[in-house]
Protein backbone atom coordinates (compact mmCIF):
# COMPACT_ATOMS: atom_id res chain seq x y z
CA UNK A 1 0.00 0.00 0.00
CA UNK A 2 3.17 2.52 1.15
CA UNK A 3 5.04 1.81 -2.14
CA UNK A 4 1.86 2.00 -4.09
CA UNK A 5 0.79 5.61 -2.89
CA UNK A 6 4.44 6.38 -3.09
CA UNK A 7 4.68 5.31 -6.91
CA UNK A 8 1.31 7.45 -7.48
CA UNK A 9 2.94 10.39 -5.88
CA UNK A 10 5.96 10.43 -7.90
CA UNK A 11 4.44 10.01 -11.37
CA UNK A 12 2.25 13.05 -10.97
CA UNK A 13 4.73 15.06 -9.32
CA UNK A 14 6.75 14.30 -13.18
CA UNK A 15 4.09 14.69 -14.54
CA UNK A 16 3.49 18.52 -13.33
CA UNK A 17 7.18 19.76 -12.83
CA UNK A 18 7.27 23.77 -12.00
CA UNK A 19 8.47 23.94 -15.70
CA UNK A 20 5.64 22.22 -16.96
CA UNK A 21 3.12 25.05 -18.76
CA UNK A 22 0.41 22.77 -19.48
CA UNK A 23 -2.98 24.16 -18.46
CA UNK A 24 -5.21 22.76 -16.19
CA UNK A 25 -8.59 21.88 -17.23
CA UNK A 26 -10.34 20.12 -14.71
CA UNK A 27 -11.45 21.61 -11.09
CA UNK A 28 -12.07 19.25 -8.86
CA UNK A 29 -13.40 20.42 -5.63
CA UNK A 30 -14.09 18.49 -2.09
CA UNK A 31 -16.94 19.86 -0.42
CA UNK A 32 -16.72 19.14 4.00
CA UNK A 33 -13.70 21.45 5.34
CA UNK A 34 -12.55 22.26 1.60
CA UNK A 35 -15.02 24.44 -0.40
CA UNK A 36 -17.15 24.61 2.43
CA UNK A 37 -16.41 26.95 5.64
CA UNK A 38 -17.17 25.80 9.12
CA UNK A 39 -20.46 27.22 9.20
CA UNK A 40 -21.17 24.58 5.86
CA UNK A 41 -21.67 27.97 3.96
CA UNK A 42 -19.48 28.91 0.46
CA UNK A 43 -17.59 31.74 0.98
CA UNK A 44 -18.07 34.63 -1.28
CA UNK A 45 -14.78 35.40 -2.55
CA UNK A 46 -14.20 31.15 -3.23
CA UNK A 47 -17.34 31.62 -4.86
CA UNK A 48 -16.60 34.40 -7.40
CA UNK A 49 -12.81 32.57 -7.74
CA UNK A 50 -14.83 29.49 -9.23
CA UNK A 51 -17.03 31.17 -11.29
CA UNK A 52 -14.50 33.02 -13.33
CA UNK A 53 -12.12 29.84 -13.69
CA UNK A 54 -14.87 27.75 -14.99
CA UNK A 55 -15.71 31.02 -17.49
CA UNK A 56 -12.46 30.14 -19.09
CA UNK A 57 -13.27 26.29 -19.79
CA UNK A 58 -12.26 24.45 -16.86
CA UNK A 59 -14.84 21.87 -16.30
CA UNK A 60 -16.09 21.74 -12.72
CA UNK A 61 -16.63 18.50 -10.30
CA UNK A 62 -17.97 18.31 -7.13
CA UNK A 63 -16.02 15.06 -4.95
CA UNK A 64 -17.48 14.23 -2.01
CA UNK A 65 -18.96 11.48 0.40
CA UNK A 66 -22.15 13.15 0.53
CA UNK A 67 -25.34 11.99 -1.78
CA UNK A 68 -25.76 12.89 -4.49
CA UNK A 69 -28.86 14.59 -3.63
CA UNK A 70 -26.71 17.02 -1.19
CA UNK A 71 -24.16 17.71 -3.95
CA UNK A 72 -26.63 18.75 -6.27
CA UNK A 73 -27.35 20.87 -3.42
CA UNK A 74 -24.01 22.44 -3.29
CA UNK A 75 -24.25 23.40 -7.25
CA UNK A 76 -26.82 25.21 -6.74
CA UNK A 77 -25.57 27.16 -3.93
CA UNK A 78 -21.92 27.35 -5.97
CA UNK A 79 -23.90 29.18 -9.03
CA UNK A 80 -22.06 27.43 -12.06
CA UNK A 81 -23.02 23.86 -13.39
CA UNK A 82 -20.80 20.85 -12.81
CA UNK A 83 -20.14 17.02 -13.25
CA UNK A 84 -20.84 15.05 -9.50
CA UNK A 85 -18.41 12.21 -7.70
CA UNK A 86 -20.76 11.20 -5.28
CA UNK A 87 -20.93 8.61 -2.00
CA UNK A 88 -17.18 9.08 -2.03
CA UNK A 89 -16.95 7.52 -5.20
CA UNK A 90 -19.58 5.26 -5.62
CA UNK A 91 -21.73 7.46 -8.20
CA UNK A 92 -20.09 9.41 -11.18
CA UNK A 93 -22.59 11.85 -12.97
CA UNK A 94 -21.24 13.80 -15.73
CA UNK A 95 -22.82 17.28 -16.31
CA UNK A 96 -23.16 18.25 -19.96
CA UNK A 97 -25.04 21.76 -20.34
CA UNK A 98 -28.51 21.26 -18.94
CA UNK A 99 -27.82 17.15 -18.77
CA UNK A 100 -26.95 15.18 -16.06
CA UNK A 101 -25.16 11.50 -17.16
CA UNK A 102 -24.27 8.65 -15.05
CA UNK A 103 -21.63 7.53 -15.60
CA UNK A 104 -20.81 4.67 -13.39
CA UNK A 105 -22.07 3.26 -10.20
CA UNK A 106 -21.07 1.25 -7.81
CA UNK A 107 -23.11 -0.33 -5.10
CA UNK A 108 -22.94 -2.61 -2.14
CA UNK A 109 -23.46 -6.62 -2.14
CA UNK A 110 -26.74 -6.93 0.18
CA UNK A 111 -24.63 -9.47 1.92
CA UNK A 112 -21.75 -6.53 2.63
CA UNK A 113 -24.65 -4.43 3.74
CA UNK A 114 -25.74 -7.11 6.02
CA UNK A 115 -22.27 -7.84 7.41
CA UNK A 116 -22.25 -4.26 8.80
CA UNK A 117 -25.50 -3.85 10.46
CA UNK A 118 -24.45 -6.69 12.36
CA UNK A 119 -21.55 -5.29 13.37
CA UNK A 120 -22.85 -2.58 14.89
CA UNK A 121 -25.61 -4.73 16.58
CA UNK A 122 -25.76 -3.54 20.51
CA UNK A 123 -23.48 -0.91 20.40
CA UNK A 124 -24.27 3.39 20.52
CA UNK A 125 -23.67 4.23 17.28
CA UNK A 126 -26.16 6.30 14.62
CA UNK A 127 -26.91 4.25 11.41
CA UNK A 128 -27.27 6.27 8.29
CA UNK A 129 -27.95 4.01 4.67
CA UNK A 130 -28.20 5.63 1.44
CA UNK A 131 -29.46 4.84 -1.86
CA UNK A 132 -28.83 6.71 -4.85
CA UNK A 133 -32.25 8.61 -3.96
CA UNK A 134 -32.85 7.83 -0.30
CA UNK A 135 -31.22 8.45 2.87
CA UNK A 136 -32.46 6.03 5.76
CA UNK A 137 -31.43 6.84 9.63
CA UNK A 138 -31.46 4.61 12.52
CA UNK A 139 -33.19 7.38 14.80
CA UNK A 140 -33.16 11.31 14.21
CA UNK A 141 -31.68 12.01 17.67
CA UNK A 142 -28.92 14.10 17.53
CA UNK A 143 -26.70 12.63 15.04
CA UNK A 144 -29.59 12.62 12.83
CA UNK A 145 -30.29 16.00 13.33
CA UNK A 146 -26.36 16.89 13.00
CA UNK A 147 -26.06 15.09 9.57
CA UNK A 148 -29.27 16.77 8.14
CA UNK A 149 -28.28 20.29 8.89
CA UNK A 150 -24.77 19.71 7.41
CA UNK A 151 -26.03 18.60 4.28
CA UNK A 152 -29.55 20.40 4.23
CA UNK A 153 -31.17 17.20 3.18
CA UNK A 154 -34.04 15.46 5.47
CA UNK A 155 -34.21 11.73 5.81
CA UNK A 156 -36.55 9.73 3.96
CA UNK A 157 -37.18 6.83 6.95
CA UNK A 158 -36.19 6.88 10.14
CA UNK A 159 -36.01 4.06 12.73
CA UNK A 160 -36.87 3.43 16.57
CA UNK A 161 -32.99 3.31 17.63
CA UNK A 162 -32.74 -0.65 16.67
CA UNK A 163 -30.88 -2.22 14.39
CA UNK A 164 -32.02 -0.45 10.70
CA UNK A 165 -32.95 -2.37 8.06
CA UNK A 166 -31.47 -2.69 4.76
CA UNK A 167 -33.55 -0.32 2.26
CA UNK A 168 -34.59 -2.76 -1.32
CA UNK A 169 -32.78 -0.23 -3.38
CA UNK A 170 -28.63 -0.89 -3.54
CA UNK A 171 -27.05 1.24 -0.87
CA UNK A 172 -23.90 2.95 -2.29
CA UNK A 173 -22.94 4.19 1.25
CA UNK A 174 -22.81 3.34 4.85
CA UNK A 175 -22.42 6.19 7.63
CA UNK A 176 -21.43 5.49 11.34
CA UNK A 177 -21.75 8.30 13.89
CA UNK A 178 -20.75 7.68 17.43
CA UNK A 179 -18.01 8.01 20.02
CA UNK A 180 -14.47 7.03 18.40
CA UNK A 181 -14.06 3.75 20.57
CA UNK A 182 -17.46 2.25 19.55
CA UNK A 183 -16.68 3.04 15.76
CA UNK A 184 -13.41 1.29 15.89
CA UNK A 185 -14.42 -1.63 16.32
CA UNK A 186 -17.24 -1.75 13.25
CA UNK A 187 -13.72 -0.42 11.17
CA UNK A 188 -11.88 -3.22 12.14
CA UNK A 189 -14.32 -6.09 10.94
CA UNK A 190 -15.01 -3.64 7.69
CA UNK A 191 -11.03 -4.23 7.07
CA UNK A 192 -11.34 -7.28 7.93
CA UNK A 193 -14.04 -8.94 5.95
CA UNK A 194 -14.73 -6.18 3.43
CA UNK A 195 -11.04 -5.76 1.94
CA UNK A 196 -12.33 -3.99 -0.82
CA UNK A 197 -14.33 -1.40 0.53
CA UNK A 198 -13.04 2.27 2.12
CA UNK A 199 -13.95 2.81 5.61
CA UNK A 200 -13.17 6.13 6.51
CA UNK A 201 -12.96 7.29 10.45
CA UNK A 202 -12.21 10.60 10.94
CA UNK A 203 -13.57 11.98 14.69
CA UNK A 204 -16.71 10.68 15.41
CA UNK A 205 -17.84 9.56 12.17
CA UNK A 206 -17.31 6.39 9.90
CA UNK A 207 -17.71 6.33 6.43
CA UNK A 208 -17.74 3.37 4.10
CA UNK A 209 -17.99 2.91 0.54
CA UNK A 210 -17.44 1.26 -2.45
CA UNK A 211 -14.59 3.27 -4.55
CA UNK A 212 -12.70 5.78 -4.08
CA UNK A 213 -12.66 9.74 -5.26
CA UNK A 214 -9.19 8.99 -7.08
CA UNK A 215 -10.46 6.18 -8.79
CA UNK A 216 -13.34 7.70 -9.73
CA UNK A 217 -11.88 11.26 -10.82
CA UNK A 218 -9.94 9.38 -12.82
CA UNK A 219 -12.93 7.64 -14.63
CA UNK A 220 -14.33 10.98 -15.13
CA UNK A 221 -11.29 12.86 -16.61
CA UNK A 222 -10.50 9.66 -19.37
CA UNK A 223 -14.10 10.25 -20.03
CA UNK A 224 -13.54 13.98 -20.64
CA UNK A 225 -9.95 13.35 -22.20
CA UNK A 226 -8.38 15.50 -19.49
CA UNK A 227 -4.84 13.85 -18.47
CA UNK A 228 -4.13 14.13 -14.78
CA UNK A 229 -1.46 16.62 -15.11
CA UNK A 230 -4.60 18.89 -16.30
CA UNK A 231 -6.70 18.57 -13.11
CA UNK A 232 -6.46 21.11 -10.03
CA UNK A 233 -7.85 19.38 -6.73
CA UNK A 234 -9.21 20.37 -3.61
CA UNK A 235 -9.48 18.71 -0.53
CA UNK A 236 -8.35 17.97 3.69
CA UNK A 237 -8.68 14.38 4.67
CA UNK A 238 -7.37 11.35 4.38
CA UNK A 239 -10.19 10.55 1.69
CA UNK A 240 -8.64 13.25 -0.39
CA UNK A 241 -4.71 12.46 -0.06
CA UNK A 242 -4.40 10.00 -3.40
CA UNK A 243 -6.66 12.89 -5.35
CA UNK A 244 -4.43 15.42 -4.15
CA UNK A 245 -1.41 13.21 -5.34
CA UNK A 246 -2.73 12.20 -8.96
CA UNK A 247 -3.45 15.63 -9.53
CA UNK A 248 -1.58 17.74 -11.60
CA UNK A 249 -1.67 20.11 -8.70
CA UNK A 250 -3.39 19.32 -5.58
CA UNK A 251 -3.98 21.71 -2.95
CA UNK A 252 -4.16 20.70 0.55
CA UNK A 253 -6.83 23.00 3.09
CA UNK A 254 -4.88 24.55 5.56
CA UNK A 255 -7.05 22.97 8.11
CA UNK A 256 -6.08 19.90 7.43
CA UNK A 257 -5.18 17.63 9.91
CA UNK A 258 -1.54 18.22 11.01
CA UNK A 259 -0.68 14.72 11.18
CA UNK A 260 -1.79 13.57 7.83
CA UNK A 261 0.93 12.18 5.44
CA UNK A 262 0.64 13.61 2.08
CA UNK A 263 3.17 13.42 -0.79
CA UNK A 264 5.90 16.61 -0.78
CA UNK A 265 4.65 18.17 -4.12
CA UNK A 266 0.88 18.48 -3.08
CA UNK A 267 0.64 22.18 -2.28
CA UNK A 268 -0.85 23.86 0.59
CA UNK A 269 -2.94 26.62 0.82
CA UNK A 270 -5.21 28.66 4.11
CA UNK A 271 -8.24 27.38 5.65
CA UNK A 272 -11.69 26.74 4.24
CA UNK A 273 -12.46 29.71 6.73
CA UNK A 274 -9.82 31.63 4.85
CA UNK A 275 -11.12 31.64 1.34
CA UNK A 276 -8.01 28.83 0.77
CA UNK A 277 -10.04 27.43 -2.17
CA UNK A 278 -10.28 30.92 -3.90
CA UNK A 279 -6.80 32.29 -3.26
CA UNK A 280 -5.17 29.40 -4.40
CA UNK A 281 -7.25 29.79 -7.77
CA UNK A 282 -5.97 33.36 -7.98
CA UNK A 283 -3.08 32.14 -7.81
CA UNK A 284 -2.88 29.41 -10.69
CA UNK A 285 -5.68 31.41 -12.68
CA UNK A 286 -4.23 34.96 -12.61
CA UNK A 287 -6.33 37.93 -13.54
CA UNK A 288 -6.47 41.48 -13.84
CA UNK A 289 -9.57 41.41 -11.88
CA UNK A 290 -9.72 43.38 -8.40
CA UNK A 291 -8.57 41.66 -5.65
CA UNK A 292 -11.19 42.07 -3.21
CA UNK A 293 -11.98 39.95 -0.23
Amino acid sequence: MASDALTRAAHAHAAHSPADETPLRLLALDIDGTLTNSAKQIMPFTRKEIARVVETGVHPVIVTARAIDASLIIERKLGVPTSHIAFGGGSVRLREGGRLTVLEEHPFDSSAVELMLDAVQGSDVHVGLYTATEWHVSDMGFWGLREARNTSIWPDTVGDGTRPRAPADPVLKLMFRGDREALAPIKAVIDRELPSVFAHLSARVLEVTTSRKHVALRSLSERLGIAPREVIAFGDTEADAPMLEEAGVGVLMGNADPALQIAPHVERTLSNDEEGVGLSLRKHFPTEAPFEI
